[in-house]
Formats: C-alpha cells, sequence, structure tokens
C-alpha cells in the first residue's frame, strides 16, 4: 500500500498550495495508514502467550494449593487407611513403692513391716487384625481412590480456571496496546492537521477555529492515551499476579491476536458431555456417596478381629504372700461383635446419605442443563463476535480510505476541519471497534474450548 501511495504521489502533478511537499504529504498519510492491527512482529524480551501460559502452570498460587491438595488425598488413599492392615501397639507400664504393710494371715502368721519397698513391670506387644467388618474396609478403598481421582479433577479445572484469566489477562494487554497504536496514528493525524491549519492562516485562507479545533481533539487524544496507558498497566499488574511475578517488573507481550477453530455445535455438545471437568466432578461425587452409602450398611453387619500379643510382667515385693511373680509369653485370640441396635442411628445415617447421594445426582444434571445452555450460548455468541470481526475489518479500510481522501482533500483546499474531524473520528472509533471485535472473539472461543475441555491438553 505504502509503494502504491508513493508511486501515486509521483505520477500526479499537484498543487501543494500551502507549502506542503510531496514527502511531508507521503509521511502523513503513511502515518494514518501504517499500523497493522493483524500483526506485530515480536520484539526481543517479549513474552508470547505460550511462555505466559507455562509460566502461571509453575507459579500461579490456587494451582500450587491444588496440587498439595491433591497430594492429600493420595497420601491419604491407602490400604492402611482403609483399615486392611493390622494395628500394632507396645505397652509397657511400670511403677516403684514403699509402703507400710500389716497382713494377717488364718494361720495366725501376722506381718507388720514399715517401708516395704515393692516394683511392678510389665509389657507387651499387641495386634489387633480386623478380618471381616461387612466389606466396609473395601468401600473405604474405593471411596478414596475416587476421592483421588476428584483431586486430579479438583486441579484440572483449576487450571482450566487459570488458563482462561491468563488468556483473558494477556489478550487484555494485547487489545491496550493495539489501541494505544491506534490512538498514536490518529494523534499523528491531528499533529497533521495543526501544521495545516497553521500554514493556512498564515496564508489567510484558514481561520483560527481551524487551529483549535485541531489542538482541542489532539489534546482529547493525548488524555485518551493517558488513560489507556493507565489501564494497560493496570492489566499488566492483573496478569503478574497471576504469574506469581514481582509486580513492579516490566512486562512486555507480543502483541498478536491468535485464533483457533472451533468445532460444530453438535461436537461442542458431545465433547461437553465426555470432557468437560465439572461434569466428570460431578458425576465422580456421586460414585463417592455411593461409596458412603455402602461403608454405612456394613455396620449392619458383624465384625470379626484376630487379637495377639505378647507380654511379659514381673511382679516384686518385700513383704507378703507373694514376694516374687513373673509371666510372660504369647496369646492369640478373636473379638466377635455384631451390634444389633443402636438407637437407629445407623439406619438414620444411611438415609441421610442416599439424599445426599440424591442431591449430587441432581446437581450432576443442573451442571449438564447449565453448561449446555451455556455452550449454546457462547457458540453464538463466537458465530456473532466472528461475523463482527469481518465487518470491523472491512470498516477500517473504509476509514482509512476515508481518511486519507479527506486529508488530501484538505490540503488542496476542496474540504474543511468538519470534514475531516469526522472522518478522523470515523477512523478512531473504527480502530476501537477493531480491536473490542477481537478481543470479544477470543474470549467467545476461550469459553468455549475450557466447556468442551479443550483448553488445556
Amino acid at each position: 500500500m505504502i509503494k502504491y501511495l508513493y508511486k501515486f504521489l509521483s505520477d500526479h502533478t499537484i498543487s501543494f498550495t500551502y507549502g506542503i511537499t510531496r514527502k511531508q504529504l507521503f509521511v502523513f498519510i503513511v502515518l494514518i495508514c501504517s499500523i497493522n492491527y493483524k500483526n506485530y512482529s515480536q520484539t526481543a524480551g517479549t513474552l508470547t502467550y505460550q511462555a505466559v501460559i507455562e509460566t502461571a502452570l509453575k507459579n500461579n498460587f490456587d494451582i500450587q494449593i491444588a496440587k498439595n491438595n491433591l497430594t492429600i488425598n493420595e497420601k491419604e488413599n491407602t490400604y492402611g487407611n482403609a483399615g486392611f492392615l493390622p494395628k500394632v501397639d507396645l505397652n509397657a507400664t511400670g511403677t516403684l513403692a514403699s509402703n507400710n504393710t500389716r497382713q494377717e494371715f488364718s494361720s495366725g502368721l501376722i506381718v507388720d513391716k514399715n517401708g516395704v519397698n515393692s516394683n511392678n513391670f510389665s509389657a507387651g506387644v499387641y495386634l489387633t487384625w480386623t478380618i471381616f467388618d461387612g466389606l466396609k474396609m473395601f468401600a473405604t478403598k474405593e471411596r478414596l481412590e475416587l476421592l483421588e481421582e476428584s483431586g486430579q479433577l479438583n486441579l484440572k479445572l483449576q487450571i482450566e480456571n487459570t488458563v482462561q484469566q491468563v488468556t483473558l489477562a494477556y489478550y487484555n494487554i494485547v487489545k491496550q496496546e493495539q489501541l494505544i497504536k491506534g490512538i498514536l496514528s490518529a494523534k499523528a493525524v491531528s499533529e497533521e492537521r495543526i501544521k495545516i491549519s497553521e500554514k493556512k492562516q498564515v496564508l489567510g485562507s484558514g481561520s483560527n477555529v481551524e487551529v483549535l479545533q485541531a489542538k482541542l481533539d489532539l489534546n482529547a487524544q493525548k488524555a485518551n492515551l493517558i488513560t489507556q496507558k493507565n489501564l494497560l498497566n493496570q492489566y499488566k499488574g492483573d496478569l503478574l499476579v497471576l504469574l506469581k511475578s514481582d509486580p513492579y517488573s516490566n512486562l512486555s507481550v507480543d502483541s498478536v491476536f491468535a485464533f483457533s477453530d472451533i468445532k460444530s455445535a453438535e461436537e461442542i455438545k458431545s465433547n461437553i458431555e465426555k470432557a468437560n471437568t465439572s461434569i466428570l466432578l460431578a458425576q465422580k461425587n456421586i460414585s463417592v456417596s455411593n461409596q458412603i452409602v455402602k461403608e454405612l450398611r456394613a455396620q449392619h453387619l458383624p465384625r470379626l478381629a484376630l487379637n495377639a500379643s505378647y507380654q511379659y510382667g514381673r511382679n516384686q515385693s518385700a513383704a507378703g504372700f507373694a514376694l516374687y511373680n513373673q509371666n510372660q509369653g504369647p496369646n492369640l485370640g478373636f473379638t466377635f461383635s455384631w451390634n444389633l441396635f443402636n438407637g437407629l442411628n445407623t439406619s438414620n445415617q444411611i438415609k441421610i446419605a442416599k439424599l445426599d447421594l440424591e442431591n449430587n445426582n441432581l446437581y450432576s444434571e443442573s451442571t449438564k442443563y447449565l453448561l449446555f445452555s451455556a455452550a449454546n450460548i457462547a457458540y453464538n455468541r463466537w458465530l456473532g463476535d466472528k461475523e463482527m470481526l469481518l465487518l470491523e475489518e472491512e470498516n477500517i479500510k473504509l476509514a482509512e480510505q476515508s481518511l486519507t481522501i479527506a486529508a488530501e482533500r484538505l490540503r488542496l483546499g476542496l474540504g474543511n476541519y468538519l470534514e475531516i474531524k469526522e472522518s478522523q473520528k470515523s477512523y478512531e472509533e473504527s480502530i476501537t471497534r477493531l480491536v473490542n471485535a477481537r478481543f470479544n472473539l477470543k474470549a467467545s472461543e476461550t469459553e468455549l474450548r475450557k466447556l468442551t475441555g479443550e483448553l488445556i491438553q
């Protein structure tokens, strides 16, 4: 396009009424058309989107918390915690005493001593192993495995949420940088308008109104530029928090909107049911509730435990019937217990667990219904955003052409400041709508990919 403009200016004879050279006019027109909102080259030191995502996955606080919660679930998922393994205890007791003793026996013997020393010591290793508990231990182990799987899904859900937040924060920065780029190009137009208006005023063909109006427009753009830069700094701060980076560090991103393909509505619905993390997590909670019901039902059945021990005991006294007594050796036995009635507490607990199971089923169906509805809305919004982007891509070209023509007419003395002002306003609005359309399309795409479980692989 630049080559075309230069050739146009070189091949056509133009009367430069206001002292503007071909070179100055060429630079002026290039300024309003030079911004390429689709692609920017990546400069050294900038963070790509992929690099930002990788940093977030390593450093984000919420992801680290979810990882720790998963580790807790993994540590709790053991056969010992489920009740399969035996319990072994080591106990030891000992006492020392000094007593005044008086004993009278049937034989007529009387023992009456003061300061009688005695000591007792006993120790033992005790093993208790539950052989049967109504199959509760099997239900508990299955529940612990399901909780570990739920922890994995919770981690995945947190990663998806974080990736979505980071994506929107990243492209908010891209949006702001593109808006600032557009403001700078419009600001260059106002600066050229001031030069042209001042020269027209000097030549007597213009009024001070044109100069003042151009300066007012320039100041408005400067104020808007300050506002947009403040927003840019705010969005950079939001991204740095998500990345757990130094909030005072400088951040530069690759200012490109990159879009991905979206599947058809039917494929989206199918993928939501099969791969959506929230639905999978809700289904996992149903399975956990089922296992809780099984654990409670096991309390209606008898329990059988094996008991074994090895004990050592010694009693020694300076007076009394037995001056010394020592025992040691193994013991083996069993404990059988069966609760026949406990005030219907177990039955009530089972009823409550079944209600909790029913609630989880309802929640799962509700989640599925809401996600299908959200996907339908997001898909239609994505279609609209895609159509809107195509429209705004066309509008920016028309606005550039209109502004170029208006600038040329102003230079030739055929136009006026109202005409150039209106073209410039349309150009600025087109820039804003175009950048917003790109961001909206990216946000819709991100939402759909999260719903279908495709945001992370």
